[in-house]
């Protein structure tokens, strides 16, 4: 009795585990009458599921936007190399018209000598010199309304690799965020691949519930009868051992059940549809496609195709201008510079003259760091230790996808060997139930070798089944890694 309910635990434990996540095959909701309606079930294969969870998923809107924002911050950064003009233009009332008082002032006038041409001749006059007092003037400079408009244009000439640095900044984060995109999309494709698959895994686990239920139930019968009207061999207890068995078995097929449900709920979520959209996976049983490939050729395409290898690529090479741009504040930056001014003021006298309304002005500027409290120094510091800072996690990352590839590649090894033994395991055991059975009619054996037989039976199928599942899980968390080569290199898809 304690070997079989130990099977029991050992099965609905599996059963119970295995079952991932998974929805139920119709779905009834209220319509706008508030009667039920029930929506027709859809079946999906695996490629639909993906193509769905690809246009609905809302994860990947979140990459796309952040692909735009470094596409703009690239184009905000390129914008340095042309020319920047802005017009500007003011109107503005002062108080009052604005004025310049010019002070009295003593003049002294030097002695003049001169000839006053007469009839009589030339003669000869002299001034003597002498003081003249120039009172004080109110000299108006302009009306108090007052347009000025104007046209400025810099153009930066040399700015010691700053500009060449953000751009280069810039554009590795354009590559940073695509890699992120396309890590999303392969993240939703691995989430979709492990949710449908978990879906059929509950419902082959749950098929083989039902199946040892359906034996277990007419054992039970072929029990009672055994004991009311046979030999005498079967006796009460192994009717109740029986019945406690069956019991048992009816509470996992309620479990599986849930587990099917879920399954189906969590690829619905998964694929971005409405939750109480009923769906059902087309493929009737697990596949299995065996392979041969070489590990140190897998982790090598790890680091070819892998997003997160990719990303700190282009965030290496982005700190690498990090430290230019840090650079360029020891080097002087050079622009060209103009403007045209025109003023609109109704005076035409003092500073408004019309020679002063119109203006144009262009130049060289010269900006010369002479000394800035080491900041410059420090700065370029921080940037070279930022750099090596990400050298040192991209050794972590190279051996954390060596290991990652190569456990997945130990554990789909393993699942293969696994799905060998559990195949022939099962056959064995389903050949042993059937002579168990036919045996147990002639009272030839025990119940509880019975019992045991078709336990046996149903927890090396469901064996099998999760080696299976496991074997598809181990896959596509590769291609997740490696970043979807995989399947080309171990199959030669296209």
């Amino acid at each position: 009795m304690r070997n079989i309910l130990v099977l029991i635990g050992f099965i609905v434990f599996l059963l119970w585990g295995a079952a991932a996540t998974p929805g139920a095959e119709e779905m009834q909701t209220q319509g706008p009458d508030g009667k039920e309606v029930q929506k027709e079930v859809r079946v999906v294969s695996l490629e639909e599921c993906i193509d769905i969870a690809l246009q609905n998923n809302h994860t990947r809107p979140v990459s796309r936007f952040a692909v735009e924002i470094a596409e703009a911050q690239y184009k905000q950064a390129m914008s340095s190399y042309w020319p920047q003009i802005a017009a500007k233009a003011t109107y503005s009332i002062m108080d009052q018209d604005p004025n310049f008082i010019f002070p009295a002032m003593n003049v002294n006038t030097p002695p003049i000598n001169f000839i006053v041409s007469t009839p009589l001749g030339p003669i000869p006059v002299s001034l003597p010199a002498q003081s003249i007092t120039v009172p004080e003037q109110d000299i108006k400079l302009m009306d108090k309304q007052n347009i000025v408009a104007s046209l400025n244009l810099t153009y930066p000439l040399y700015t010691g690799g700053l500009r060449s640095a953000l751009v280069k900044q810039a554009k590795e984060g354009i590559q940073a965020a695509r890699e992120e995109a396309r890590r999303t999309d392969l993240q939703v494709v691995y989430d979709v691949r492990r949710m449908y698959y978990g879906a059929v895994l509950s419902h082959e686990l749950l098929e083989i519930s039902r199946d040892a239920l359906a034996r277990m139930e007419v054992t039970l019968e072929l029990t009672e009868n055994l004991y009311t009207k046979g030999s005498g061999r079967i006796k009460k207890t192994d009717f109740l051992r029986n019945k406690t068995v069956v019991e048992g078995l009816r509470s996992a097929v309620a479990q599986l059940e849930a587990n099917e449900k879920l399954a189906k709920a969590a690829l619905t979520n998964t694929m971005g549809l409405d939750w109480d959209t009923p769906i059902e996976v087309s493929e009737p049983q697990l596949p299995f496609v065996t392979y041969q490939a070489d590990l140190k050729e897998l982790v090598r395409n790890a680091y070819l195709f892998n997003p997160d290898w990719a990303r700190i690529e282009a965030g290496l090479k982005a700190a690498e201008a990090k430290i230019d741009e840090a650079k360029s504040g020891h080097f002087p930056k050079v622009a060209l510079f103009g403007n045209l001014t025109h003023i609109e003021n109704s005076y035409d006298k003092g500073i408004v003259t019309p020679t002063n309304k119109d203006s144009w002005t262009i130049g060289l500027g010269l900006e010369l760091p002479l000394f800035s409290g080491f900041r410059t120094t420090y700065e370029v510091k921080e940037a070279h230790a930022r750099l090596e800072r990400l050298r040192e996690q991209k050794v972590l990352l190279r051996e954390g996808i060596a290991l990652q590839v190569k456990h997945l590649f130990i554990t789909m090894m393993s699942t293969q060997d696994q799905k060998k033994a559990s195949g022939e395991a099962a056959k064995a055991a389903e050949e042993n139930r059937d002579l168990n059975e036919r045996a147990y009619q002639e009272e030839l054996v025990e119940t509880k070798d019975v019992i045991e037989a078709q336990l046996i039976e149903s927890f090396m199928k469901a064996q099998y089944q999760k080696a299976l599942y496991d074997h598809i899980e181990a896959q596509a968390h590769l291609d997740l890694i490696v970043g979807r080569e995989v399947s080309r290199l171990l199959y030669g898809d296209k």
